[in-house]
C-alpha cells in the first residue's frame, strides 16, 4: 500500500514537471538556440530538458511511469507544438509513445543487465546508473524519432539528427541532475 501511495504522488508531480519544463524549453531554450544557430537546420534541441524529467521520473517511479508520461506528452504535444496544434494524428501518437517509452525501456534494460537483483534499487541512488539509463533512453529515443520523422534516403542527415538528439538529451539530463543537486542543497540549508 505504501508503494501505491508513493506512486500516486508521482502521478501528479511528473506531468506537472514535464509540462512546465517543456513550456520553458519552448519559450526560452528553443528561441535562444534558433537565434544562435540560425543558418543550421533546426532538427533537435541541443539542451532538451524534458529528457531529464522522463529519466528521473522513471528512476523514481519505475517503468510504470510510462502510463503517466504517455498522456502527458500527447497532450503537451497537442497544445504546445506548432506542428501538432489541434491535430491528433499518428505522428503525434508515435512521438508520444517513443518519448514516454524510451526511459522505462532503458530502465528495464539496465535492470536486466544488473541480473534483476535487489541491489538494483540501491544502484539507482548512484548518478552513474541514472546517466546510464538516460544514455540508453537517449539512444533509443534519437534513433526511433529520427527514423519516424526523417527520410531514410539521406544517411548523413540521419546520422547528424541522431547525434544531435542524443547530445541534446544528455545535456538536458546533466542540467537536470545539476539543478536537482542545487535544489536539494538549498533545501538542506533551509532545514538546518
Amino acid at each position: 500500500m505504501d508503494r501505491l501511495g508513493k506512486y500516486a504522488r508521482w502521478e501528479v508531480i511528473v506531468p506537472i514537471c514535464y509540462f512546465f519544463v517543456l513550456l520553458f524549453e519552448i519559450q526560452v531554450i528553443f528561441p535562444i538556440e534558433k537565434s544562435l544557430l540560425a543558418p543550421y537546420p533546426y532538427v533537435a534541441s541541443l539542451v532538451f530538458l524534458p529528457h531529464a524529467v522522463r529519466v528521473l521520473g522513471t528512476v523514481i517511479a519505475g517503468p510504470r511511469v510510462f502510463f503517466v508520461l504517455f498522456p502527458t506528452i500527447l497532450v503537451s504535444g497537442y497544445f504546445l507544438f506548432d506542428s501538432y496544434v489541434g491535430e491528433a494524428h499518428y505522428l503525434l501518437i508515435m512521438d508520444a509513445t517513443i518519448g514516454a517509452g524510451c526511459a522505462p525501456l532503458a530502465y528495464l534494460i539496465v535492470k536486466w543487465i544488473s541480473n534483476n537483483t535487489e541491489e538494483f534499487e540501491l544502484t539507482l541512488l548512484n548518478w552513474r546508473t541514472v546517466l546510464l539509463i538516460g544514455a540508453i533512453a537517449s539512444v533509443l529515443n534519437s534513433v526511433a524519432r529520427t527514423v519516424l520523422i526523417s527520410k531514410l534516403s539521406l544517411l548523413p542527415d540521419i546520422q547528424q539528427a541522431i547525434t544531435r538528439v542524443f547530445i541534446g538529451d544528455m545535456i538536458g539530463l546533466a542540467v537536470g541532475l545539476v539543478a536537482l543537486l542545487f535544489a536539494f542543497r538549498l533545501a538542506l540549508r533551509k532545514t538546518i
